[in-house]
């Protein structure tokens, strides 16, 4: 029965502490690589050509005020 109840409780040490770790591989190195590859996709989904940036100006828009009574 003791023989049983130290494995057990070995078994719980080992369940606790790989907890631990992936918790901390979780919240220490996960966050930068997300951040990292995250950017180069994005940087590499835009389309450079379909901008002009040449025409681009200030763009003017009238605001028309409507009173509903």
């Amino acid at each position: 029965m003791e023989n049983r109840k130290k494995r057990n409780i070995g078994g719980t040490i080992l369940l606790v502490a790989a907890g631990a770790a992936l918790t901390v591989v979780g919240f220490m190195f996960i966050p930068p690589l997300i951040q990292k590859y995250g950017n180069k996709a994005y940087k590499a989904s835009l389309k450079r050509e379909d901008i002009d940036f040449d025409d681009m100006g200030p763009e003017i828009v009238t605001h028309e005020t409507t009173e509903e009574e």
